[in-house]
């Protein structure tokens, strides 16, 4: 005669089966939201890029305008500087001034 076998309960295996579909569930929930997070901040990103896109190319237009002959010359003029009335060149060799007359 053989021993009767022992009622095996479903509960363990039940409750294990939740808690692997609940711990799923949150790291889906938990990566979904960093994820939008990230997008967020990526958006964020690309404006402040696009930004300072704009501002550089005022900034090189700016440099444009104020590096024109023209407007370096006001300037110097503005800072009480005179055009010279004769040029030279240095020679390195010798230390001294070479004129070559008037402009």
């Amino acid at each position: 005669m053989q021993a009767p076998e022992q009622a095996r309960s479903l509960v363990p295996f039940a409750w294990t089966c939740a808690l692997i579909v609940i711990g799923a569930l949150g790291a889906v929930l938990l990566l979904n939201t960093s994820m939008a997070s990230g997008a967020y901040e990526r958006r964020d990103l690309k404006i402040e890029i696009a930004n300072l896109h704009e501002q550089r190319a005022g900034l090189i237009t700016q440099l444009e305008l104020r590096s024109s002959p023209d407007q370096l010359g006001a300037s110097a003029r503005a800072l009480g500087m005179v055009p010279a009335g004769t040029f030279g060149f240095i020679s390195l060799e010798d230390g001294i001034v070479i004129e070559s007359g008037r402009k």
